[in-house]
């Protein structure tokens, strides 16, 4: 809570072998998501933690998926996971289009054509 001074990595093959360049990145990528969790609970100022964040959610809501890329921890990963399990829908592939996201949206759009 009241921040973190030092961050120790482990890879996955932490005293099994040496690691591997994938060793090194995914234990640097869970380093960060580790870092970027205590600034947003850490006392003093966390604005630009926050910042992030609320601008995560706003490119979730709104299914901007390039927003997401350039905001996420490992952009390059998470565009390449989305584009090797894509589906036909413009809304993650969890929901497809049963996603509250997608349906909100596009009953704001017709609210506002009624009126």
């Amino acid at each position: 809570m009241y921040g973190t001074d030092f961050l120790c990595m482990v890879t996955p093959s932490e005293h099994l072998a040496l690691p591997t360049l994938e060793d090194i990145k995914e234990g640097l990528l869970v380093t960060k998501v580790a870092a970027h969790t205590i600034d947003l609970i850490k006392e003093g100022p966390r604005e630009r933690a926050w910042e992030k964040d609320i601008a995560m959610a706003y490119a979730r809501r709104d299914l901007d998926w390039e927003k997401q890329f350039e905001l996420a921890i490992d952009g390059n990963r998470a565009r390449k996971i989305r584009d090797a399990r894509k589906t036909e829908s413009d809304a993650c592939s969890m929901c497809g289009d049963l996603c509250a996201m997608k349906i909100v949206k596009k009953a704001f759009e017709e609210k506002k054509k009624e009126e």
